[in-house]
């Protein structure tokens, strides 16, 4: 059996048919080469334009902002509890370039039907690769970390604005100079907007109107926001294969073979809610098993109390305002640093800092997990800021500098409102009665167990107020008023 068979994620067929250019029609070799990977098997990429005056995504991937994506790891602190997961920001982004790729030579079609002749093939699946690929090009290290404590409440950025504000500007040029996909060349006069693929990423980051010159691309924004994208497809099957833990099948093919595009929207034949149920189940699986892992979350803790202050010591200005200054802010440049602080004689606050991150990196371990409670009932203890607050100060807890840490870590995969999810809607099709429709969507997320909702109390090691805890004990086992 060859090894593309026995991938979850593997294209099985690298050359699907799409129009070819006649220019190519003789070499399909022409221009394009293939990357080895884990998940996928083979990565097509075009190494070579077309026109000397154009682009080729190898370019794009040798550019600095997305080779600094090797310096900056996929998983924050789940790397320090599961060793093997020591991939990069870098090689997601090409996995999920590739599925965008696939998606595209399956959606093509039903795009054309819905708005013919706007998109060539070739241009319409090089808008979705290059989109996947960019989709986090403004990570800065430590990646969602990073967003929630320094780029939100020091800046109001995100991730996907930076991105956006990349794409439009140093990365514009090469962007609008590609010439071609994997499957052939544009039409004459075709060229593909850096606002396209700006629009396509942006995500939870601010007013991201659609392009008024391509309207029609709201029909696509699903992918990449919406409940199964190029962006989970890819980490659920990279994560959990780089992390070693065993998740149940992602069925990608039934999910491709089904979504389509109908009457301008996004949508899933009704014989594909099962795969995808099946997606959305396996990824609230991953949370559980890594993201939400208690350890995982310990070092969270300790990352949190070093990051801001780490930010305070590096001086980090508005990275809008200093993309130089942020393209040289990984993961690897941070910690390289860090190391040198705790040698730094001349600064006794930079070098007890520096040290407190060596014992982080050493995984020494700041706190012990005194208390544990999963699956969480909202509806008996409230929703989980409340749940934190209460055990706070049932606890007595004030401050950085107490002696035990509540933690409370929240998911629901679902969306807050199934009927109206905006720009990541997907409707589902009932060949039945010929119609779209949200309910059947609805109905599927109502009844699946996909929440995930952890409560978890952590003292420091020496730490032993037995009464505190036992007071946590009984608000799980009488309920938040005390009574049974």
């Amino acid at each position: 059996m060859s090894c593309l068979s026995q991938t979850q994620g593997g294209d099985v067929s690298l050359f699907p048919p799409m129009d070819p250019s006649p220019d190519h029609s003789e070499d399909p070799f022409h221009g394009v080469s293939l990357f080895s990977d884990p998940v996928h098997g083979y990565i097509r990429f075009t190494s070579s334009p077309a026109k000397k005056s154009g682009a080729s995504e190898a370019d794009l991937i040798d550019s600095s902002w997305i080779q600094r994506l090797r310096s900056i790891f996929q998983l924050q602190s789940a790397r320090l509890v599961f060793p093997s997961a020591e991939h990069s920001r870098f090689v997601h982004s090409l996995g999920a370039m590739h599925i965008a790729g696939r998606f595209a030579r399956h959606l093509y079609p039903s795009f054309s039907r819905s708005y013919p002749d706007l998109l060539s093939p070739s241009l319409f699946e090089e808008l979705l690769r290059v989109s996947a690929l960019l989709h986090d090009v403004g990570h800065g290290p430590f990646c969602h970390f990073f967003d929630e404590h320094v780029l939100k409440p020091k800046f109001g950025l995100s991730h996907e604005r930076l991105g956006q504000i990349l794409i439009r500007g140093p990365l514009r040029t090469i962007v609008e100079s590609l010439d071609r996909s994997p499957s052939g060349l544009f039409s004459p006069g075709e060229k593909l907007s850096a606002d396209w693929v700006a629009y396509l990423i942006g995500k939870g980051s601010g007013p991201n109107p659609v392009p008024v010159d391509m309207p029609q691309l709201a029909a696509l924004k699903p992918l990449f926001s919406g409940l199964f994208t190029v962006d989970n497809l890819d980490y659920v099957l990279r994560d959990s294969y780089m992390c070693g833990v065993a998740i149940g099948p992602v069925d990608m093919e039934r999910l491709l073979y089904y979504a389509h595009v109908r009457e301008g929207r996004l949508a899933l034949h009704r014989s594909g809610l099962g795969a995808f149920e099946m997606f959305v189940t396996t990824r609230a699986f991953m949370y559980r098993q890594i993201y939400f892992h208690r350890t995982t979350r310990l070092f969270d803790m300790s990352l949190r109390d070093l990051i801001e202050e780490t930010m305070d010591f590096w001086g980090l200005a508005n990275p809008a305002d200093n993309l130089s200054v942020y393209q040289e802010l990984t993961d690897h440049a941070l910690l390289e640093s860090v190391r040198r602080w705790g040698q730094d004689a001349s600064d006794p606050g930079r070098k007890a800092l520096g040290s407190r991150w060596r014992r982080f990196l050493e995984r020494k371990k700041e706190w012990r997990m005194v208390y544990e409670k999963e699956d969480v009932q909202t509806t008996i203890f409230g929703p989980p800021e409340r749940i934190g607050q209460d055990l706070e100060d049932l606890m007595g807890i004030r401050g950085e500098k107490s002696a035990f840490r509540v933690d409370v870590a929240y998911r629901d995969n679902r969306p807050e409102n199934p009927w109206n999810m905006g720009d990541r809607q997907i409707l589902i099709y009932d060949p039945l009665t010929g119609k779209l429709d949200q309910a059947p969507l609805a109905e599927m997320l109502e009844r699946l167990p996909v929440r995930q909702l952890a409560v978890r109390v952590f003292a420091r090691p020496e730490e032993d107020d037995v009464g505190a805890i036992e007071r946590v004990r009984h608000y799980f086992e009488k309920g938040p008023s005390g009574k049974s």
